[in-house]
């Protein structure tokens, strides 16, 4: 269960409407776009319908707006022109949500208010007590009505899972694989070259670091030696399971007892020296307490390709209208049918003919139709109506390259340049278009930007380590403060009793 997972990671709820469902599809969990509305929506309202159910607008960019500021938080703002891409990929989650839902109620599946209660309480369990898990809930909005309502949509979802796939048999080697973990440590040493002396070089290296080696001096000396980022911790590098590193790492170090060191052991990556310092073997109270979970996430594991295949047959069979003129021409892209694309594009363009995107996508379009004068007649509009995007005038500089109008591309970098004043990566493309097209002059006025960016970064840098710098003498005279009351101390305060 997502809840179990975030139970050992966290005494802090993180609530996010999507969970993860199988290879892409994300499942709506708790906050249910369509359980309990009104199943006679008006067709004309609905971005699309899925077996004759409605997705209102209003449903569509409230899970948008959620993707969008989910993302924006991770890797900040969005280009406009990514904005078509994420309202598709929204859409089928959503449409997915529906599909499952549906599957859910054909099946009749329910879910009792003991079972929630029971998960409910697994997660109250974590806090330390029954106020401070109220007072999460308040910090982030939620009522515990909110949770348990998640709680039922994914405990539903669970049963319909393994209804899919079946009892999936497992065994007690793959409960052992699946629960042991050993804390390793390493000293790695690569191969200055790939060939057999730089490989022959690497294993001599290893050897006479070997030589010096015991369990008292492992972690001095990986600092000292090893060729990778673990070296800064003495080699520790946690716990690992099974599956999580190469097959020839795993092997030595599963094999290890504790504080044994290994010989070295060649991998991809060159030759390591392995040592265990901690073991967790599939013995005891806490391995029979945590089987139930462990044979649930390996069933789940290995009944994933029958999963996604018995969701990819449940879309194709569904009735999917996307009525939004929009989304379905992305679709039909994606599907590859290019000319209906067009036909959509064009019906969206008649509805919002400011929309300086849309052009650009008709434009896309005609491009995989090798339309190269139609595509550039789109990119020409798209930036008549947004004149502030700099990737809208490299897409047009690109499309003007490829009908040899060199002047009207070098144009439309210099104006993409203008366009992005602060962004170095953008300047970079840009100095090597401009100088592909072997004008060398008008390079010179984007190499002037790059230079006033790697200016100003540097400048940026400076003050950060002058803030950094002061923050620590801050610290340090804090310490020097703190002391000198107890040199200050009377003698009779600071002498030791007889």
């Amino acid at each position: 269960m997502f809840f179990r997972k975030m139970r050992e990671q966290t005494k802090v709820i993180v609530i996010i409407i999507v969970i993860a469902f199988v290879g892409g599809l994300l499942y709506t969990g708790g906050v249910s776009f369509f359980r309990g509305r009104n199943q006679q929506q008006v067709v004309q309202a609905a971005v699309a319908t899925v077996n004759g159910q409605a997705i209102s607008y209003y449903d569509f960019h409230q899970a948008f707006i959620s993707q969008l500021q989910r993302i924006e938080q991770q890797q900040g703002i969005l280009p406009g022109r990514s904005y078509e891409t994420l309202k598709y990929q929204t859409l089928d989650l959503i449409i997915g949500n529906v599909l499952i839902s549906q599957e859910i109620a054909n099946r009749e599946i329910d879910v009792s208010n003991a079972e929630i209660e029971e998960e409910l309480q697994k997660i109250v369990d974590q806090f330390p007590s029954r106020d401070d898990y109220e007072l999460q809930l308040e910090m982030i909005g939620w009522t515990e009505d909110q949770i348990k309502q998640i709680l039922a949509e994914e405990i539903r979802f669970e049963k319909l899972r393994d209804e899919v796939i079946g009892d999936i048999p497992v065994s007690d080697e793959e409960l052992i694989e699946a629960y042991e973990e050993v804390r390793a440590s390493h000293i790695l040493v690569r191969p200055e070259t790939d060939d057999d002396g730089g490989w022959a070089a690497a294993e001599a290296e290893a050897l006479e670091i070997l030589a010096q080696l015991t369990v008292d001096n492992f972690a001095e000396l990986a600092v000292e030696y090893s060729q990778d980022g673990s070296a800064s911790n003495g080699g520790d590098l946690g716990f690992i399971r099974r599956g999580q590193t190469v097959a020839e790492f795993e092997e030595a170090a599963f094999s290890l007892k504790v504080n044994e060191i290994s010989e070295p052991v060649r991998s991809s990556f060159g030759y390591h020296i392995i040592t265990v310092t901690e073991r967790k073997d599939a013995v005891g109270q806490e391995f029979e307490e945590a089987k139930e979970d462990l044979i649930q996430t390996i069933r789940a594991e290995k009944g994933e390709e029958k999963l996604q295949a018995w969701y990819e047959q449940l879309h194709t069979d569904a009735d999917i209208i996307v009525t939004d003129f929009q989304m379905n021409a992305f679709k039909q892209v994606v599907e590859g049918n290019y000319e209906d694309a067009v036909h959509y594009y064009t019906l969206a363009i008649e509805e919002n003919p400011n929309d300086g995107y849309l052009y650009a996508s008709l434009g896309d379009v005609y491009g995989l139709l090798e339309q190269p004068e139609e595509a550039l007649t789109q990119y020409e509009k798209a930036v008549e109506k947004i004149t502030n995007d700099s990737s809208l005038y490299i897409t047009l500089g690109n499309a003007y390259r490829e009908l040899e109008k060199i002047d009207e591309a070098v144009e439309a970098y210099l104006t993409a340049s203008q366009l992005a004043p602060l962004d170095l990566y953008t300047q970079l493309i840009l100095y090597n278009y401009v100088s592909g097209l072997e004008r060398y002059e008008d390079a010179k006025v984007i190499e002037q930007r790059i230079e006033e960016i790697q200016e100003r970064q540097a400048e940026l840098r400076k003050m950060q380590e002058e803030a950094v710098q002061a923050q620590e003498d801050d610290s340090a005279d804090g310490q020097v403060e703190e002391a000198e009351p107890v040199e200050e101390m009377p003698e009779e305060a600071a002498a030791p009793e007889n």
